[in-house]
């Protein structure tokens, strides 16, 4: 039996604890690309931060727990904006947010489409629309229907849905029809922008485009949230949150939906089948996650310059159902994959309040792509 103090057994266990984290935690991101391509030369030129290791939250490096720590960090945010209600054709709306805007011809617009349950308050897009206004940039947010604003028909809004994104978008160019466009989706919003991009190919009103912690693959996705750990941590709070904001508009789906097995739903795929599914038309909750895998025909439509960023640990992504291959016979996507990192987290260092790693490249591409614009490629 081997006998050591608790000094030693301290010293021994943080040895192999540094050990551990530098060797699985702190790594370049894998990159999928297809190598030769003009993209792939303009981003090896001009983000440099795709070149640089992400060192995943020393403390919790994992990405389980780190994204339910990144929820629940109190914000130091508080960003203005100006809202306005933007009318759909179908009778219904949604909301547009505008920060640091300022009357230049040209100048460029920084569009945000965040996640499931997300609003201008939303931690998250409070942050990232901090630092972007902290580099003088021109934000837009888009907020889908029934979130800051009720439904007013018997449509929300869901991952194969695009026409509400495509209205803010053709909204924006049409009022500043000189400014590029760099927009991000996050979360739903970026399956629902890799979806609009494909859908438009050559003639998307996106400039450059950045997919954060996009779910490609919904039936894999879904699959992975059902596991026990993630139902707890995950499926609990946001299956409670769909049906606060169900309940906000309720009145507008009688008939259309069962009220009660929305409201004894548990967990996300059963909210998305007796509300999601129903509301849109799909004949069960798996043909409604079928229809919404961006596939190889779609990553290929795509005709706008895209970077995308998951973590290998994304309970949201899983790794093994990101289009790696895929991906990397395009020629206008590219994916970075790190090493730890979560579902909209990717805190780094010691720190939990340091700036996070999709911030941090999100707006080293934003500026890339503005200094840059010459060198992106041809939409064709």
């Amino acid at each position: 039996m081997i006998s050591m103090s608790p000094a030693t057994a301290v010293l021994s266990g943080a040895f192999i604890y540094f050990a551990y984290y530098f060797t699985y935690y702190s790594r370049k991101p894998e990159f999928f690309i297809k190598n030769g391509t003009r993209w792939a030369r303009f981003l090896e030129n001009h983000v440099s931060s795709l070149k640089l290791k992400y060192s995943s939250l020393f403390w919790v490096p994992g990405g389980t727990i780190q994204t339910v720590v990144a929820a629940l960090l109190p914000t130091k945010h508080d960003v203005q904006y100006r809202r306005e209600s933007v009318a759909t054709p179908d009778g219904g709306q949604f909301t547009i947010a505008w920060t640091n805007e300022k009357a230049e011809e040209g100048r460029p617009i920084v569009f945000v489409y965040p996640g499931l349950v997300s609003t201008t308050k939303s931690k998250y897009v409070q942050l990232l629309t901090d630092a972007l206004v902290k580099e003088d940039h021109t934000v837009v947010v888009m907020v889908n229907r029934g979130l800051e604003l009720p439904c007013l028909t018997g449509k929300a809004f869901c991952a194969t849905h695009t026409t509400d994104l495509a209205q803010a978008l053709s909204l924006v160019k049409k009022r500043h029809p000189q400014s590029p466009i760099v927009s991000i989706g996050i979360s739903l919003g970026g399956l629902i922008m890799a979806r609009y991009l494909a859908q438009k190919g050559d003639q998307s009103d996106i400039t450059a485009a950045f997919l954060y912690s996009c779910p490609f693959n919904p039936v894999e996705g879904s699959a992975n949230l059902e596991r026990w750990h993630h139902w707890i941590l995950y499926n609990i709070s946001l299956t409670k949150e769909l049906k606060e904001i169900y309940l906000k508009s309720h009145d507008k789906f009688v008939g259309i939906v069962d009220h009660d097995k929305v409201m004894s739903a548990r967990s996300i795929r059963e909210i998305d089948m007796h509300f999601t599914s129903k509301v849109f038309g799909y004949e069960s909750v798996d043909h409604y996650y079928t229809d919404a895998i961006i596939s190889r025909d779609f990553l290929h439509s795509i005709k706008t310059p895209t970077l995308a960023l998951c973590a290998d640990d994304d309970a949201f992504v899983p790794y093994q159902a990101l289009p790696r291959d895929e991906i990397s016979s395009t020629d206008y996507v590219a994916l970075a994959v790190t090493s730890g990192g979560g579902h909209v987290s990717h805190l780094c260092g010691a720190n939990p309040y340091t700036t996070p790693y999709y911030v941090t490249m999100f707006v080293d591409y934003v500026q890339a792509v503005l200094s840059h614009l010459d060198e992106l490629p041809p939409r064709q």
